[in-house]
């Protein structure tokens, strides 16, 4: 009996895939909720489904790349408070950055998207911001507040 699978279903598929499986089994799985019977309509919805994710996820990669174009090899400033070695008295992380951002050039960067480790120090930073296979950097000037 084909089904399509509502949610991750340990040893047998993940979520959205159309498996054929024992009749027994299969009737276990759409009586505990996890799977819908594989019928042409509902299967058709799925496909329909997937396409339209697919075709949401290409505009959200062209967003981001033209923001990663925009943003890449900037110079951002952020001034922090720190002592007379430098060292900063609380560390700059993913939310600063991608609000020093916001603020200078007016793009908002979804801070889950910028690869760093927390900066301690002032100076000079390189930052990442990357999504999927796409990659942009910015340089992150630290300067005593």
């Amino acid at each position: 009996m084909k089904i399509i699978l509502i949610t991750d279903v340990p040893k047998v598929g993940n979520r959205n895939e159309i498996k054929d499986l024992k009749d027994g089994y299969a009737n276990t799985l759409i009586r505990n909720g996890v799977a819908l019977l594989a019928t042409p309509k509902s299967i058709a919805d799925l496909k329909a489904k997937q396409a339209q994710s697919e075709k949401k996820k290409q505009e959200e990669m062209k967003i981001f790349e033209s923001m990663i174009a925009s943003i890449d090899n900037k110079k951002i400033e952020i001034k922090a408070k720190a002592n007379e070695k430098g060292h900063l008295f609380k560390s700059i992380n993913e939310k600063d950055v991608s609000k020093a951002i916001k603020d200078i050039t007016g793009i908002e960067v979804d801070p889950n998207t910028i690869v760093m480790n927390n900066i301690k120090e002032l100076g000079s930073h390189t930052v990442k911001i990357k999504k999927g296979d796409k990659v942009g950097n910015c340089e992150i000037i630290i300067t005593k507040a």
